[in-house]
């Protein structure tokens, strides 16, 4: 068994970690395991810059592949150049990815440019206590258990990916005005990413049922000045950002100005020359299956009807179209749309059943947040379902890419134990 360290301090921490994997898992180790992720202090030397000390995220992947000790070295450090490692950098400096390997089942390596196992193993309590999670046999005879106390800041898992959603609205159904000023929507946003949200999504249009539909003037005056605030960040990758808009005039000036990663189109009825436009621009999409925006609990899937199959069809052709405009499988991602044009019964018959979208061979996002399927099961007001919603995601996160959730903070905490208790 190989056992490889991963780490990041450098800009979106959590992004580099997952691609990190994703390169390890397409190279190397085709059957390869992860450990959960821990936030670490970074380790320094007496004298170093200030600027160096920023937290890292590390973890431990696992498992077994057919290349040498050396070849995969070479592999490991070309993902760091790949990732956006410089070539060259100071020991003990801040790096954007860090990748080594620690032990290799019985192996010893000790040449100039490899040793193995890794001489500072012995020196990072994180790294024991990771691997000791895993296999508590994995450090018999190379150390005494180790000492956790104070070893780390949080934890968070690698996946699922969680999207964070900030609703710049007076009136969203369950979080309302607490994020309409600009300067306190940016600091969700920065808190989501902190917290662990992969993504975070701007909405600043109300899709509750009743609600009064903005005109795109009035929606991009919502999200300029945030968009705005956030611009740096975007621009070096430290945040992934998403709007949530069905209005051309707004999807358009935003990819004009703005470096988002994704347009979340919930109403489906863009234009060609629009989607054309978040093709080339290198957006993904998100396209979300709804009958009616804002929702309206009578317009509804039939009820003699399967909303899977429903839900099927419409996915194929959604997804046919866009990949005639541009798209490609990688850059859509699929929204069943749960509380819009759906019974509290067929939302959860399509939660059930929501392995079914991955036969698209696109990536699957589920909005389930704090919505009213929860009803049936819950008297709980809206904006304190938060536990059933994370109850939901322990049932969804390893059926789906993405859960769109407002509360990223517990949910990282109940997957993290989730990880570690399920190996």
């Amino acid at each position: 068994m190989i056992y490889i360290s991963v780490g990041s301090n450098i800009g979106n921490r959590l992004f580099h970690l997952q691609k990190a994997v994703q390169l390890l898992k397409e190279r190397y180790f085709e059957g390869l395991k992860s450990s959960i992720i821990l936030e670490t202090k970074a380790i320094l030397p007496n004298g170093a810059p200030t600027e160096w000390d920023k937290p890292f995220l590390n973890m431990i992947v696992y498992g077994n592949c057919l290349a040498s000790s050396e070849e995969l070295l070479k592999g490991l450090k070309q993902i760091e150049c790949d990732i956006g490692r410089a070539q060259v950098c100071e020991k003990w400096a801040p790096r954007v990815i860090d990748l080594d390997i620690l032990l290799w089942d019985d192996l010893t390596v000790d040449t100039p440019y490899l040793k193995i196992p890794h001489p500072e193993l012995m020196n990072r309590p994180f790294l024991l206590h990771l691997m000791a999670m895993l296999d508590p046999m994995a450090i018999v005879n190379k150390t005494l258990a180790p000492n956790t106390k104070d070893c780390f800041l949080k934890s968070f898992v690698l996946l699922p990916k969680l999207v964070g959603i900030v609703n710049v609205t007076s009136d969203s159904f369950s979080d309302g005005g607490l994020y309409y000023d600009a300067d306190q929507a940016t600091k969700q946003a920065l808190q989501l990413v902190s917290d662990g949200a992969s993504i975070v999504e701007f909405g600043a249009q109300s899709t509750r049922p009743g609600s009064s539909i903005q005109t795109p003037k009035a929606e991009y005056a919502r999200l300029k000045p945030i968009l705005d605030n956030l611009s740096h960040y975007m621009k070096v990758g430290d945040i992934r950002v998403s709007i949530d808009s069905f209005w051309p005039d707004v999807i358009l000036n935003v990819l004009e100005h703005y470096s988002v990663a994704w347009i979340n189109d919930v109403k489906g009825d863009l234009d060609d020359d629009t989607l054309k436009a978040i093709a080339s621009s290198g957006c993904s999409i998100v396209i979300m299956h709804s009958l009616s925006i804002p929702p309206h609990k009578d317009v509804i899937v039939p009820s003699d009807t399967d909303p899977v199959d429903t839900i099927n069809h419409w996915a194929e052709k959604s997804v046919n179209r866009l990949l005639a405009l541009g798209f490609d499988e990688n850059s859509i991602i699929i929204d069943p749309g749960i509380g819009f044009g759906k019974s509290l019964y067929q939302n959860i018959w399509l939660l059930r059943n929501i392995e079914a979208l991955q036969s698209f061979g696109c990536k699957v996002l589920v909005g389930h947040s704090r919505k009213s399927f929860i009803s049936s099961f819950s008297t709980e007001l809206v904006f304190n379902r938060d536990l059933e919603t994370i109850a939901a995601s322990s049932v969804l996160h390893n059926k789906v890419d993405f859960l769109r959730v407002h509360n990223v903070h517990d949910h990282m905490r109940f997957l993290a134990a989730q990880a570690v208790l399920q190996g």
